[in-house]
């Protein structure tokens, strides 16, 4: 997956002249230090605060992306490209821009970018542009795909039992393989995903899905 330059992008939100850091402040430390659930946790007691609601809402994209949870970051971009704050805009436009990439559909990655550009500055700017031009003939490197998730258990041995209930009926409409993949919630504990189906695209992914002869399941990304 090709990438902004996320430490030009965040650095500039560190301005407080406070000497306790902010919550927006500790959310952006543990971003860099790779703890996105503790990124989270500060990102969302800024939002609650009302404090940087668009920069914490840009951080919880950022965090959600990390985690591979495009569905969720995309949700959070979108609300922080409507804060007050232009480079906030640009940034999270940029990202959605980005998540566009990453599906395939560089048409909407081009045009996201070029709004981007728009709103941003500096390097920032010179990228997006960059980007804007060249997403519709760079082909992505990735070697993540989309799958269907339906359901998270706690217990493996719940997971492994659903999946026994589920593998039969998914693999007679061409759901296959079925497996479980392991992840974290927010308060770090270990969840066991059930998910089947590999499909190269979220769009190809989510019109699988809408057919109507599936369980209840949801469009991730897995690797």
């Amino acid at each position: 997956m090709r990438k902004l330059l996320l430490s030009v992008l965040l650095l500039p939100f560190i301005a407080s002249c406070e000497s306790q850091p902010s919550a927006l402040e500790r959310s952006i430390q543990e971003y860099q230090n790779d703890q996105w659930l503790l990124s989270e946790m500060w990102a969302e007691n800024s939002i609650e605060s009302n404090k940087s609601v668009g920069e914490a809402q840009y951080m919880m994209g950022l965090c959600e992306f990390k985690r591979k949870r495009l569905d969720s970051a995309e949700t959070w971009f979108i609300k922080a490209s409507q804060s007050t704050n232009e480079e906030v805009q640009g940034k999270a436009t940029a990202m959605l821009g980005i998540i566009s990439e990453h599906e395939g559909d560089f048409e909407t990655a081009s045009l996201a970018f070029a709004n981007a550009a728009k709103k941003l500055t500096g390097l920032d700017k010179k990228e997006a542009n960059a980007r804007a031009i060249g997403s519709s003939t760079i082909p992505s490197t990735t070697t993540s795909f989309f799958t269907l998730q339906f359901g998270a258990y706690r217990d493996k041995s719940n997971a492994t039992s659903a999946i026994a209930s589920l593998a039969p009926n998914l693999k007679n409409v061409g759901i296959s393989p079925v497996w479980i993949s392991e992840d974290t919630d927010r308060s770090g504990r270990v969840l066991y995903l059930v998910q089947g189906g590999k499909f190269s695209t979220r769009a190809s992914a989510s019109i699988r899905k809408k057919r109507g002869d599936l369980p209840q399941c949801n469009v991730t990304m897995a690797n």
